[in-house]
């Protein structure tokens, strides 16, 4: 076997349960979703304008906690195993002092949505579900924080089982609290935040007791003993992590920011955003989990100072994910209205998203490329530059592309979405050059 062929083994070995828990995590909201949408379009565009809110924060600190992955790898190629359970009980602490100002702010979200300009009828509902969902961020917080030390451990099997365990959880809290029942009073929309709440707990508790218990971690000293608070640890999870958390979450800000923005138009086209949004977002799940595989698999042969190796990882990496969103892009086009059907019968609703996912079906392939991209220069620890890429490519050309389209030149939520593929591709642009400089040319 050449090394080409084993490091595509080896790739899809860790990319297919990472990408099979990325999507089972990402079906949680669209389960959401579609039982949100069974009860009426108001509700639906609840579940959308709170998600938009709730969004970047999440994917602020899964972006802080992305550094874990290849933290823990280098220690991995490096042999330094204590370490790494110093890593996980570190990470673990964090999770839990992050949670605080993310708690206060799902708590205060109503001026957000008055400054916005959200539909005052949206704002009550808006903002109990927003409370319910709270009561799960110090789990959520922790799950995230002990998955990525488990990625970078090659570990993605476990995530891949908890994440897909906790769907029927999802299924059944949703309903329960969505309807009633069992002395539980129906509560429309703002139940499926408790749902949610329930959930992201059983995620946590169930990665810990994988993570402290797994004979594979013995030597890892992840418990039994505490180590005191490692300033040295901190400061690197953190000057790796800030620039891919604000990295991350200025992509995902765009994202919100439009949604919210389109939450001001007539429910019909925010519902119509939410189902394309959600759509477009299970498939970038596939490439988001192989970028997590490059990653660990960039990171593992970086500590072990394996240049060779390094590069073929990267390289192998971002042609598969290429691939993947060429099947991607041509099945959005020719499955839109089945897709679209899951979500809604409204005939209105269904023409306008058709619309979106048409556009959806064009940016798969620099979404693809980017976070990819993301992935290798994140297992060789550069953040910085590719933060300053984001910056660039969603606020300085995507978010004025789009706000010109959609509200000078009047196209309402397309036009927002023309400005998320002008985003996309110039972020996919400018991360192949710096992949290029930092990967692609060392020696």
């Amino acid at each position: 076997m050449s090394a080409k062929q084993s490091e595509v083994r080896e790739l899809f070995k860790l990319g297919i349960p990472a990408i099979l828990a990325q999507l089972s995590q990402m079906s949680l909201g669209v389960i959401d979703t579609m039982m949100a949408g069974s009860i009426n379009p108001e509700a639906l565009a609840a579940i959308a304008v709170g998600t938009n809110i709730i969004n970047p924060v999440m994917v602020f600190i899964l972006g802080v906690f992305l550094a874990l992955n290849p933290i823990v790898a280098h220690l991995n190629g490096r042999g330094n195993f204590q370490q790494i359970g110093v890593v996980f009980q570190q990470s673990t602490l964090a999770a839990f002092v992050l949670a605080a100002p993310a708690i206060l702010f799902l708590t205060q979200s109503k001026p957000i949505m008055e400054v916005i300009g959200i539909q005052e009828e949206l704002h009550g509902i808006v903002a109990d579900y927003l409370a319910a969902c709270s009561y799960g961020v110090i789990p959520l917080f922790g799950f995230l924080a002990l998955r990525f030390c488990n990625e970078g451990l090659f570990s993605n099997r476990a995530i891949m089982i908890v994440s897909l365990i906790a769907i029927p959880f999802n299924l059944v809290f949703n309903y329960w609290f969505i309807w009633g029942g069992f002395g539980i009073p129906a509560l429309g929309a703002v139940g499926i935040g408790y749902a949610t709440a329930l959930v992201w707990t059983i995620m946590f508790i169930s990665m810990l007791i994988y993570s402290l218990f797994s004979p594979r971690y013995r030597h890892l000293a992840i418990k039994g003993t505490w180590h005191r608070f490692d300033w040295v640890q901190m400061k690197e999870l953190f000057k790796i992590g800030l620039p891919m958390g604000i990295a991350v979450g200025m992509e995902i800000a765009m994202f919100a920011i439009v949604g919210l923005l389109i939450g001001r138009f007539a429910i019909e086209v925010v519902a119509a955003h939410q189902i394309a949004i959600n759509i477009a977002s299970m498939a970038y799940m596939i490439p988001l989990g192989l970028s997590i595989a490059i990653s660990a698999r960039v990171g593992f042969f970086s500590g072990r100072e394996n240049i060779p190796g390094l590069k073929l990882a990267a390289k192998t990496g971002v042609l598969i994910a290429l691939s993947i969103a060429i099947v991607s892009a041509i099945g959005m086009y020719w499955f839109a209205d089945f897709l679209i059907s899951l979500y809604s019968d409204d005939r209105q609703v269904a023409e306008l998203a058709a619309g979106l996912l048409l556009l959806a079906a064009i940016f798969q392939l620099s979404d693809a490329i980017q976070v990819a991209l993301s992935g290798a220069l994140r297992g060789v620890k550069d953040t910085r530059i590719p933060m300053l890429i984001s910056a660039i490519s969603y606020w300085l050309i995507g978010f004025p592309v789009g706000f010109v389209f959609a509200e000078i030149m009047g196209w309402s939520a397309r036009g927002y979405w023309m400005g998320i593929v002008a985003g996309l591709t110039t972020a996919a642009l400018l991360l192949y050059w710096r992949y290029h400089q930092i990967i692609f040319r060392r020696t």
